[in-house]
């Protein structure tokens, strides 16, 4: 259920605590007369789901909310573009997909030929029965077009190999011993090319073919 709203500016001669620290006038203007009470618009997305379904209906909805497909057009003959261009392609296995608790956050070639790749899991630890478990990704068949010589496990901001970080201990006050260790995936085979996302966990590779 797609619910639309509509929110109209602020306008208060005193602060009313709530952040900002000072008075608010929220306006529009164009040109140096024309100003009106800034307006915001949005949509609520609600579902109605059975007890304990909520979880996937949210994760899903929110991938498809934020990152929808982008549709490009432009004017040229059929023919014409047809004939230069491929109307049906995969990188993947047609057989494979990506498991349901995993997006795919970044795909990009970079200029050495290299491809970043960065995946993460959507779930929490306990959110679902069945999703908030370790998702494995099969590298082989997200390309299966091409053959992987190296996959360099890397930061998540990709500016250094994941090896040589070095990890911090921290010392926490008070006693945490009851809390259950978080799932990690463990490293990636370099034959079998099989990626391991624990909850809420993101990975970045660098991929060499």
């Amino acid at each position: 259920m797609d619910l639309r709203f509509l929110l109209c500016k602020r306008r208060m001669l005193f602060d009313d605590r709530r952040g900002v620290g000072e008075p608010l006038n929220e306006t529009v203007c164009v040109g140096e007369t024309s100003c009106e009470g800034l307006t915001i618009r949005g949509n609520y997305y609600i579902g109605i789901d059975q007890l304990g379904a909520g979880s996937r209906w949210r994760r899903t909805t929110g991938q498809e909310v934020y990152s929808p497909l982008l549709l490009a057009f432009t004017h040229e003959k059929q023919d014409d573009w047809t004939a230069t261009h491929l109307l049906k392609a995969t990188a993947m296995d047609p057989n494979y997909t990506l498991p349901p608790n995993v997006a795919l956050v970044t795909l990009q070639e970079l200029d050495d030929g290299s491809v970043l790749l960065r995946l993460g899991h959507l779930y929490e630890a306990g959110e679902d029965a069945e999703y908030s478990t370790l998702a494995k990704v099969e590298l082989k068949k997200v390309f299966a077009g091409k053959t992987i010589k190296e996959v360099k496990e890397m930061s998540l901001s990709a500016n250094q190999e994941k090896s040589q970080m070095k990890k911090m201990t921290w010392k926490v006050e008070g006693d945490n011993s009851g809390e259950p260790e978080a799932i990690r995936g463990g490293p990636v085979n370099d034959f079998d090319l099989v990626v391991e996302l624990g909850p809420m966990e993101i990975r970045t590779f660098l991929l060499y073919f």
